[in-house]
């Protein structure tokens, strides 16, 4: 595959970056948008490369010129022509569970167009589909204490459901697509991101689409295949022919974390050898055995756990110590609340406001704080802005009290939380100081200061016991999300958890 240029790089190397000048040279050389496909595993990279893409060459339009910016989801729903009528909903999934006699909530996860549910049976026909394995092969290897006759039942009639109304998964989407080729574009570069995180059946889409293609750029890093669970299939990566480039300078993780990363990918069995240098800074390396020990008072920080149930204690204890924080994009005071109180001090201080502003102040006003008939402000101007005198003279309003007084229906435990910030000298601007996320959705992040929980659960033991190369793997993308500090909270005891 001489064709083939297949890119390694540590964390932090520019993988990206690098990606992104090949489109850039490809157009400064004439090569037409639509002739360039650039996948990624999730929407969000692969519309951040478009957006790049377009501050070089403004002229180009994002929807018309670039259309096979896509996950290859994506890419297979449009070349089958598929229309959103015909996928599988959150009310088919209901459905069919109510028939099949079976129990499951379901979410969509837009970046990975991936339906993740919490029926292990359909977890696992999905995985096997995803895999290309035989059913009954993946079926006992799966460990499930469920019956086989069960097992296909689900699987029988899941099929059947779909088949007699006409409707596709997101994984029939990659099974025709392979099975249908001629359908995928004929393009005259190929650029794939995140390369190790593909599935087997969306490694056939790459071979597919490689064989028509005139260049083709695949970048990467099997350190960091932690999407196993979604059925990653790091081994396609590193047998997928090509010329190979190791990026092996990091411009993120500092000396003393470097050592530390490179201690544990060491561990990692089946790999790409890699040398890279960290950036030129020392860094530090701390452990404790309490999280509460740890100095989140100041900085910029990322809170990591292998599991969300790890990071539930920080959350309250956060909560306790008065500290805003965002988890997984959500913040830990909503923004309604948050532009209630702020703008109600804005008042207080003499500032004018805007109509939906009020609106959302009058939103948690006390009962008895605005008169009747003005309660949701129904009579204001939109396109005017409006003071505490004018509300109090016009406007029903009839308090001028602190915010924790006057906004009484925000709840007793926010309204307590929010004093404790405030108390602490807390400032709304610093909502992102401090995140807390899985490791699984930290990938492609960095901090100033992380925070790495190191304690597994059950389910992770028993996955380092059968697979520690996705362990090591996943506490490698831990340790390397830190631009200046990694604090590690060790486990008490050695048998509950993971030792660097």
């Amino acid at each position: 595959m001489s064709n083939v240029n297949k890119i390694f790089g540590p964390p932090g190397a520019g993988k990206t970056t690098y990606l992104l000048n090949v489109v850039d040279k490809e157009l400064g050389d004439g090569v037409a948008s639509e002739r360039i496909g650039y996948f990624s595993f999730t929407r969000k990279a692969s519309t951040e490369a478009r957006d790049r893409a377009i501050k070089k060459f403004p002229h180009l339009n994002a929807k018309t010129n670039f259309p096979y910016f896509r996950t290859l989801h994506s890419l297979a729903f449009h070349s089958l022509a598929v229309r959103t009528d015909d996928m599988m909903q959150a009310e088919h999934f209901k459905d069919f569970a109510t028939q099949a006699g079976i129990e499951l909530n379901i979410a969509r996860d837009e970046e990975l167009d991936f339906v993740k549910t919490d029926n292990p049976i359909l977890n696992e026909i999905n995985l096997a589909r995803i895999k290309g394995l035989d059913l009954r092969q993946h079926y006992n290897q799966s460990g499930l204490d469920i019956e086989w006759h069960h097992f296909e039942f689900v699987e029988r009639s899941y099929r059947h459901y779909k088949s007699s109304r006409g409707l596709l998964d997101f994984t029939d989407l990659l099974e025709l697509i392979v099975s249908e080729p001629d359908r995928l574009p004929e393009l005259e570069v190929l650029i794939v991101d995140e390369a190790q995180d593909l599935s087997r059946l969306q490694w056939r889409m790459v071979e597919e689409l490689s064989k028509r293609a005139k260049r083709t750029f695949i970048a990467g890093d099997d350190d960091q295949a932690v999407f196993t669970w979604a059925g990653a299939d790091v081994n396609s990566f590193l047998s997928f022919g090509g010329n190979i480039t190791v990026l092996d300078q990091s411009y993120r993780v500092p000396a003393t974390v470097h050592r530390l990363a490179d201690a544990i990918v060491q561990r990692i069995r089946q790999r790409q050898e890699k040398v890279w240098k960290p950036r030129d800074f020392d860094g530090s390396v701390l452990t404790y055995h309490r999280f509460e020990d740890v100095p989140v008072g100041q900085g910029q920080w990322l809170i990591l756990g292998s599991t969300n149930y790890l990071l539930n204690p920080v959350h309250e204890w956060l909560k306790t110590m008065g500290i805003l924080f965002e988890r997984n994009g959500v913040s830990s005071i909503t923004d309604a609340v948050y532009n209630a109180v702020l703008n109600w001090e804005r008042l207080r201080k003499g500032t004018a406001i805007s109509y939906e502003a009020v609106k959302t102040v009058y939103r948690y006003l006390d009962t008895e704080a605005v008169e009747r008939g003005h309660k949701t402000f129904k009579h204001g101007d939109p396109t005017l802005l409006y003071g505490m005198q004018e509300l109090q003279s016009k406007y029903g309003l009839k308090t001028d009290l602190i915010w924790h007084q006057a906004l009484t229906k925000i709840a007793d435990d926010k309204r307590d939380y929010l004093i404790s910030v405030l108390k602490r000298g807390g400032n709304f601007s610093d909502m992102r100081r401090v995140r807390l996320s899985t490791i699984h959705g930290a990938k492609g992040g960095e901090a100033d200061n992380v925070l790495l929980l190191m304690d597994l659960s059950p389910k992770f033991a028993k996955e380092y016991a059968h697979n520690s190369d996705n362990i090591h793997r996943l506490f490698y993308v831990g340790v390397t999300r830190a631009k200046q500090s990694l604090h590690l909270v060790m486990p008490q005891k050695i048998e509950k958890g993971f030792r660097l």
